[in-house]
């Protein structure tokens, strides 16, 4: 009889490639590791979060090629932290005192939520700053400020509401084309 029945259950049906349970696996399990690797390894905040998607690729091949079946010699979640502990070490950075206990209490996903929206803000922030000053003032306008088109066309000058539909979605397009860059 196995030790990480529960483990293998969920492991049944990651295999099946059901999103919902692989968006519940990824929620479980983010906050644990990130935490895990802020506190023992020397990465800061974006690069553990790298390491953890970088894990999780991994992880997902595993169980969806069927290299990882049951029964099961660890948790799903020491297993994972071993694909981050090995990723870690391959990117060439120097061993740790790993300690081996894995964190049980996770940061609330609405803190892990703000996180992620105070970063993307900050991207959308730099990256208007890219733009020249008309796109940046219609991009604001419509989507800070939730001016109506007309009022748009009205403050830019255009002749119409459909030229600032126009100009808009240039200007998303370039928006667009900074952040591929």
């Amino acid at each position: 009889m196995s030790n990480y029945l529960h483990d293998e259950q969920r492991l049944s049906l990651l295999a099946t490639g059901n999103e919902n349970d692989w968006r519940r696996w990824y929620d479980d399990v983010r906050s644990p590791f990130r935490l895990f690797f802020l506190k023992h390894a020397t990465l800061q905040e974006e690069a553990v979060n790298e390491l953890f998607h970088d894990a999780m690729v991994v992880f997902h091949r595993k169980v969806i090629n069927g290299s990882l079946q049951a029964p099961l010699e660890s948790s799903l979640r020491t297993y994972l932290f071993g694909i981050g502990k090995v990723l870690y070490l391959k990117r060439g950075h120097k061993g740790t005192n790993w300690d081996h206990e894995i964190p049980d209490v996770p940061v609330a996903a609405e803190m892990d939520r703000w996180a992620d929206q105070q970063a993307q803000a900050e991207l959308v922030r730099r990256l208007l700053h890219k733009l020249d000053d008309p796109c940046r003032q219609i991009i604001e306008m419509v989507y800070l400020r939730d001016f109506a088109m007309e009022a748009v066309a009205e403050n830019m000058g255009l002749p119409s509401e459909g030229a600032a539909r126009k100009r808009k979605f240039d200007c998303l397009q370039k928006l667009r084309k900074l952040m591929l860059d």
